[in-house]
């Protein structure tokens, strides 16, 4: 094995395993509000002009027109129905590893970097399609096309997939 492939082999193992089985970590919590009916939290150090009510909704409009564009394509998310979470994380990623978000299944958390809410659909198609997605397997061939050409976002590299 060459070190590229080892370093790809360990992402896809770190990724697989960044939100299976493991309980959503505690944080300081700025504001509240929710998106739709799922309760939506903001993490104390994101940035806030203004009430932390404002800055809320101004996070769950933004997450909404996500969620919206994902589900014109991939089908609804069950994310009220299934008792989930949303939270905005302070910072540019919302583990050491680097992740700009992580779908905790075991805790129905999912976790987003303040600056990457691009990264919210990715989290959506883990909540779902279930613990299973956490390898990615099949990503490349669909989700992966789909995020570049509507969102602008190329995740081909930390997917693994092969131009």
């Amino acid at each position: 094995m060459t070190s590229s492939s080892v370093r790809r082999l360990w992402t896809l193992v770190v990724a697989a395993c960044a939100g299976c089985g493991i309980a959503a970590p505690e944080i300081d919590t700025a504001g509240r509000c929710n998106l739709g009916t799922v309760p939506l939290l903001i993490e104390q150090g994101v940035p806030v002009r203004g009430s932390p009510a404002s800055v809320c909704q101004a996070y769950a409009s933004i997450l909404t027109d996500y969620r919206d564009t994902f589900v014109e394509w991939w089908g609804p998310v069950a994310l009220h129905e299934e008792d989930w979470t949303v939270r905005v994380r302070a910072g540019a990623a919302v583990d050491a590893a680097g992740h700009t978000g992580i779908t905790y299944h075991y805790s129905r958390v999912v976790d987003v970097a303040e600056g990457a809410l691009e990264t919210f659909p990715h989290e959506l198609r883990h909540v779902q399609l279930g613990r299973g997605s956490d390898d990615h397997h099949g990503w490349c061939s669909n989700f992966a096309p789909w995020e570049e050409e509507v969102l602008g976002v190329n995740e081909r590299d930390y997917l693994g997939c092969q131009l």
